[in-house]
């Protein structure tokens, strides 16, 4: 025991982590006080949920850090994060936010979240006016649609998605269906989502009122989107400065 005392865990939750990823048994009793630090955080979160947490924020990567390790005790993990999202975003800190989003981001990838749940999520997040977050999301969506499709098409999943996207492009938040749009074109070009679906649903975007994602649509058709993505997107974003 004197060795752990010695490198004063369980606060060290850096070498903790590393530590448990090596051996996760060993250290059950050192996991467990942490994720009761993390809901103790979590309650006081609530009761300010615009303040800065850092505590809360370095808890929150360090579980989805070792989620794999714990499944059965994390099981309830991944909602809990998104609902503190999908419940507190507008006023979340940035940073925090960010953090939240990442984590989870860390959860999809170990395959302990529904990409379906999640997408639906992050969608939610791209009405925050926080261009770096959005960025972060949409480059997560189009990574992860691409790798749910790398072994061969998920035909299923595909369809899933593909709906969800068509009606976040009728949404009423311009920026979150300007989005949906640039996802679904990303796609095409990286012959992920290369189907007359995908085709038919930016078809409908040509009909939009909101002149950006007209625009979009047309240069899509007109082959021009890739050459003027950066300047439409810096265009959109003129509103969070």
């Amino acid at each position: 025991m004197s060795g752990r005392q010695n490198n004063k865990l369980p606060s060290n939750l850096p070498q903790l982590q590393n530590l448990i990823k090596r051996d996760p048994q060993s250290y059950v009793d050192e996991f467990l006080q942490q994720h009761r630090h993390y809901q103790s955080n979590v309650q006081i979160f609530k009761l300010q949920p615009n303040k800065p947490n850092k505590e809360l924020a370095d808890l929150v990567m360090f579980l989805a850090q070792i989620s794999h390790c714990y499944v059965q005790q994390l099981s309830t993990f991944p909602q809990e994060l998104s609902e503190l999202l999908l419940g507190h975003h507008t006023l979340l800190d940035p940073e925090l936010r960010m953090t939240f989003c990442k984590a989870l981001i860390l959860l999809r990838n170990k395959d302990l979240i529904d990409p379906t749940r999640l997408l639906e999520l992050f969608f939610e997040l791209l009405r925050c006016h926080d261009k770096l977050l959005r960025k972060t999301l949409y480059t997560h969506i189009v990574s992860d649609i691409k790798n749910i499709n790398a072994k061969h098409k998920n035909n299923k999943m595909n369809t899933m998605l593909q709906n969800f996207m068509y009606t976040m492009l009728r949404d009423s938040n311009a920026t979150a269906a300007k989005i949906s749009l640039d996802v679904m074109v990303e796609l095409y070009r990286r012959n992920i989502w290369n189907d007359a679906k995908t085709v038919n649903v930016i078809t409908t975007a040509c009909f939009s009122k909101v002149t950006k994602i007209l625009v979009a649509a047309l240069q899509f058709f007109l082959g021009k989107d890739e050459e003027e993505k950066n300047d439409s997107d810096s265009d959109s974003e003129a509103s969070d400065k």
